[in-house]
């Protein structure tokens, strides 16, 4: 049998986030090195985790192969979402609260260096269908991981990351050097400015500021201050 292999995979991943009342939240995951992944009932797209069961599947009504096995493990899921891209409008729209949030590049080996050996990452799929639950040799997480592994052609411009976690919470990565920068969007609060600039110091990353010019958008450095604390080797 032939295996399925990724070659090419981006150097970098990025994720969107809004600031607004959660910016202690947001900041104190980046002090602490960790994603947070919410329920699939939480994110934007009614969609979420919508499959089809095969003819096969639906005579199965008991063990891990179960539709029922697969809906609980669905509902104890956490994902977060991330993408190849920091300048894609929308998202930053859509994401970061009206362009006033923060993109965070993330190194994607040191990200999965970090990560628990149960996390998964994947590239999502984007089709016209919901994707097809099989009476396969899957079990119930590899099943709801798929269900949560494809979206709606429309939403393809996203180039969407997924990290999944067994259950809802932090999904820690532990060094700090896994974050390698922080974008400011063109709106962000001076507070919440100041705030991120602190953060970046502490991580010793370059933040860099969101500047529009007509239909584009550039990035600029911000100062660097002396850095307070010396990152983990």
């Amino acid at each position: 049998m032939a295996q399925l292999k990724i070659y090419a995979k981006p150097s970098s991943l990025y994720r969107y986030r809004g600031l607004d009342e959660n910016v202690d939240q947001e900041l104190d995951a980046l002090r602490e090195g960790y994603i947070y992944c919410p329920a699939f009932s939480a994110m934007n797209d009614p969609m979420e985790g919508t499959y089809r069961i095969s003819t096969r599947l639906s005579a199965n009504t008991g063990g891990d192969k179960s539709p029922a096995k697969v809906q609980t493990a669905l509902d104890a899921m956490g994902i977060a979402s991330m993408s190849e891209v920091f300048d894609h409008e929308p998202m930053w729209a859509h994401y970061a609260d009206e362009f006033k949030g923060i993109c965070v590049q993330y190194s994607l080996n040191r990200l999965l260096k970090g990560l628990a050996p149960d996390i998964a990452l994947t590239r999502m799929m984007y089709s016209e269908r919901e994707p097809v639950l099989l009476d396969d040799r899957s079990d119930a997480v590899d099943r709801a991981r798929l269900c949560l592994s494809s979206k709606t052609v429309r939403w393809a411009s996203e180039r969407e990351w997924r990290l999944f976690k067994l259950d809802q919470g932090p999904a820690r990565y532990g060094d700090a050097r896994a974050v390698t920068k922080i974008y400011l969007g063109s709106r962000i609060k001076p507070s919440d400015e100041t705030a991120v600039l602190d953060v970046g110091r502490r991580l010793d990353v370059p933040v860099v500021k969101m500047a529009i010019e007509a239909y584009a958008i550039t990035f600029k450095p911000l100062p660097r201050p002396t850095r307070l604390l010396r990152r983990p080797s």
